[in-house]
């Protein structure tokens, strides 16, 4: 069990949508300092523009590169480890998989090698339900990615965990930017498939989901919040009919296309296998490393419980309303743009 207070953090991927709101929380939640860790220099240049904090601490350099991230360790003594950096654009993963591995696979294993030798406390691995029963590129390389942060409990002194997240709204890449930019641009929108289904979270409850794990993790569990999900063709009709309207005074249209490579229809956050050692509270799911028994499991996580849940797909889960949907997207252009609409 851990605190951020104090601690010298690392965040990899520390500008990217959710490192850089790890970032920010560690920052305001008293870590001693934090180390923002990626390959953007420019987003570190602005991202200390805008916090203008001693505590926060750029590096720019790749996971890939086993000595590149080493310094990182040699110059600071490292406490906590948040790893986001990754390759994640699933049509990018499928034309480009050997860069999906080199940064996936091959960064997340420099990056515990160095966990080890420099002793850190405690490790928490970003990921993704595409993970859960992989049908992508991507996906494929997140399972093994998370099998080699869990894994790492047997060999290291540190603890070890992984949080699996939805789509996270409005993030960097993620489904409302990018079709709020095709409007921009005077654009169609288009969505692969009106019955496609995809869970949701807003980044802040993403975040705090990870400093959750991070405070009840005793090492080899993966963590999956409780989510809603909802359907693509309602967003694009948000977006169509609600948002578009507000932002340009030309008609938006709205397209259908087909899948694309490696789309899945439904997502899942969990897979036969894991419902073998699954647990449940209020707030989330927690699958347990095969090496603990119930009794254990249960006196380690006092809120937690065995569950009874077979499956968890996008397709069986609660779904956001269109009005719901709405205020996801205007939350995104006030951020963004400061636009409040009308």
């Amino acid at each position: 069990m851990t605190s951020i207070i104090g601690k010298n953090v690392l965040v990899t991927g520390g500008t990217g949508s959710i490192g850089g709101a790890i970032v920010r929380n560690a920052l305001a939640n008293g870590a001693n300092k934090v180390i923002m860790f990626s390959r953007d220099e420019i987003k570190q240049f602005l991202t200390k523009q805008r916090i203008s904090d001693p505590k926060l601490i750029s590096f720019v350099g790749d996971i890939r590169d086993l000595e590149s991230i080493r310094k990182v360790f040699e110059e600071h003594h490292i406490d906590i480890v948040f790893h986001a950096a990754a390759m994640k654009h699933l049509v990018v993963c499928e034309d480009e998989p050997a860069e999906c591995v080199k940064t996936n696979l091959i960064g997340t294993d420099n990056l515990i090698r160095l966990c080890k030798q420099y002793k850190v406390e405690h490790v928490i691995g970003i990921s993704t339900d595409k993970a859960s029963s992989p049908a992508n590129v991507m996906g494929a390389s997140k399972y093994i990615a998370e099998r080699m942060i869990l894994n790492a409990v047997k060999t290291g002194d540190g603890i070890y965990s992984c949080v699996r997240f939805g789509n996270v709204a409005n993030s960097r890449g993620s489904v409302i930017p990018l079709m709020v930019r095709r409007i921009l641009d005077g654009k169609y929108i288009w969505v692969s498939d009106p019955n496609v289904t995809r869970f949701i979270m807003r980044i802040d409850d993403a975040v705090e989901l990870v400093m959750k794990t991070l405070e009840i993790a005793h090492g080899g569990e993966l963590y999956i919040l409780k989510m809603k999900a909802f359907k693509l063709g309602d967003l694009g009709e948000v977006m169509k009919e609600r948002i578009g309207p507000k932002m340009v005074k030309k008609p938006v249209e709205l397209k259908y296309t087909e899948l694309v490579r490696g789309e899945k229809l439904h997502e899942e956050l969990l897979n036969e296998m894991d419902c073998i050692n699954l647990y449940e509270n209020e707030e989330m799911y927690l699958i347990a490393p095969n090496t603990k028994s119930m009794k254990d499991v249960i006196q380690d996580y006092p809120s937690f419980k065995k569950s009874a849940t077979e499956t968890y797909t996008s397709e069986n889960t609660e779904m956001m309303s269109k009005d719901q949907l709405e205020t996801i997207a205007l939350e995104y252009l006030k951020d963004e743009f400061g636009f409040i609409g009308e």
